[in-house]
């Protein structure tokens, strides 16, 4: 069954805090982007700035930064870490970076950006845990769907059948009745989740849409 997973895209501990209650009695996992400002155009929360920000969900960070392995180790000793996810156009060796994060005992995600093809993440499918192929330009909420991906994806699962695969990006109710049929393992939801009065009960209501 496909999952919603709510993200989190937040500048400052506050925000970051209030919005991980307001959905951490809903899901098992949370998204949280990690933004540096330079590969992203947006600066987000830091590792020092949410440290103490406790919750009983398990975290995915996807780091949209233009250095990952020098990312990760900020975040290795982190609680409640179970994914790291970096973005293919950082790595020199995608491998290499995968190797890294699962030294550490996480799961290592790939996210691919809506310019790069599909033909050039497929070795990458064969190594890492889970691949997210972004509908949107990495680092701000609320940005419009970019339809071409779902052709994407579509390229990248008949190669690699067995690979997880999820979406993130843009994504409110229409997108996510035409996403419903194929099959995604995560479907990743930030604005429509958290633009909602109740996120938590918005998060119930998309999931019932899907399943």
């Amino acid at each position: 069954m496909t999952q919603i997973v709510p993200a989190i895209l937040a500048t400052n501990v506050t925000d970051f805090e209030k919005q991980v209650r307001q959905i951490e009695k809903y899901t098992d996992i949370i998204h949280v982007d990690i933004c540096d400002g330079i590969f992203a155009p947006q600066k987000t929360i830091t590792v020092d700035d949410i440290r103490n920000v406790k919750t009983t969900a398990q975290l995915a960070l996807h780091f949209m930064v233009q250095d990952p392995t020098q990312e990760i180790e900020k975040w290795y000793d982190f609680p409640n870490i179970k994914r790291m996810i970096f973005h293919f156009e950082t790595a020199g060796i995608p491998a290499a970076v995968i190797h890294h994060i699962e030294s550490y005992g996480f799961n290592a995600g790939v996210a691919v950006n809506p310019e790069t093809p599909a033909e050039d993440v497929n070795a990458v499918g064969f190594q890492a845990d889970m691949v997210v192929f972004m509908a949107v330009n990495p680092g701000r909420q609320g940005q419009e769907f970019f339809p071409e991906v779902i052709e994407k994806i579509n390229e990248f699962k008949a190669i690699h059948p067995n690979t997880p695969i999820a979406i993130d990006g843009g994504v409110h109710v229409d997108e996510l009745i035409e996403l419903k049929d194929l099959n995604l393992d995560y479907i990743i939801v930030g604005s429509e989740i958290f633009m909602h009065p109740n996120p938590g009960e918005r998060l119930k209501e998309l999931q019932k849409m899907i399943s």
